[in-house]
């Protein structure tokens, strides 16, 4: 019992349960996107995200002084931009294709990054990872192909949403160097909620009860499931836990089903098999390699020592 609640499987227990309430938050903004502009409603989530980041910051040991100042100002305010126009994107992306649809292609980000990362960090990736990414690019491609139901404008929002969430990542890598975490928390909501006021204010219109119900849903589901997230990161090493956010694919299929009627078809599916299978290969690889660094390679046998000298 005692194994069983172990840290490491309370931080995957806590990921799963985020990835579920990610897919219900996906669910209520494709609901409400459907018949509202998506301005107001990224400068309400923003808004509730600031709140939510400056309280943080008065009662953190750091203090809301501390929190504010960054060595890095240039580099939080392009992750704000980063962060608001792949949550714009992938809002405009629910109003176009199904839930399933646009999560499926959404996943190709950790392949992404893997990429970004190799190009611009210096990352070492081997040919094992990198194959991994073309095998991802090909089931971005089944998804994609013609005779299936991914395709138009949709697709390509979708997808601009999944590659600037990878660069978010990117960034975010390169500012945890010199800020903490909840600096750079605070800066996405800084930013975020500046730009989302300037246009949501201009698109603001009425709300019946039920929809400013479903509005403080994607807001109450939003904060939870990174709250839940960020508990799992205090519990389990990334590495643990990154695979288990596939699973926001898994829920968003019976959601879109029992909401929308949505169904994905045959090349929706086998993509999606095929961008997870390679996202989740890539990611064993690079617990490999980061086991390797920290206690070097194992050892070669003598049988192996004996093949490479022939």
């Amino acid at each position: 019992m005692a194994q069983f609640l172990s840290k490491r499987n309370m931080g995957i227990a806590l990921t799963i349960l985020s990835t579920l309430i990610f897919a219900m938050q996906d669910a209520i903004t494709k609901q409400l996107v459907s018949d509202h502009p998506v301005w107001f409603i990224m400068m309400v989530r923003f808004w509730v995200l600031l709140v939510i980041a400056v309280g943080w910051a008065m009662i953190s040991e750091q203090g809301l002084y501390n929190v504010v100042r960054t060595k890095r100002p240039v580099l939080q305010i392009v992750r704000g931009l980063l962060l608001f126009a792949e949550i714009c994107l992938i809002t405009f992306a629910f109003s176009m294709l199904g839930l399933a649809d646009v999560t499926a292609i959404f996943q190709a980000h950790p392949l992404i990054v893997t990429g970004l990362a190799a190009l611009f960090l210096g990352e070492t990736v081997g040919w094992r990872r990198i194959l991994a990414m073309f095998c991802g690019m090909a089931g971005l491609l089944v998804m994609l192909q013609p005779d299936g139901n991914i395709g138009g404008w949709g697709a390509v929002v979708a997808l601009a949403a999944s590659v600037s969430f990878a660069l978010y990542q990117l960034f975010t890598r390169v500012a945890s160097q010199d800020d903490s975490a909840l600096t750079s928390f605070l800066y996405v909501g800084i930013v975020g909620t500046v730009l989302s006021t300037i246009i949501g204010s201009q698109h603001m219109m009425a709300f019946d009860e039920v929809e400013w119900a479903l509005l403080l849903g994607i807001c109450a589901t939003g904060t939870s499931a990174h709250f839940l997230l960020m508990k799992a990161l205090s519990l389990a090493q990334a590495s643990d836990i990154q695979p288990f956010n596939y699973l926001q694919l898994v829920w968003s299929i019976p959601i879109g089903f029992l909401v929308f009627s949505d169904l994905p078809i045959w090349s929706t599916i086998l993509g999606a098999i095929i961008v997870v299978g390679a996202g989740l290969f890539s990611l064993s690889r690079q617990r490999i390699r980061a086991a390797e660094k920290e206690t070097g390679p194992e050892p070669e046998t003598s049988e192996e020592v004996t093949a490479r000298a022939d």
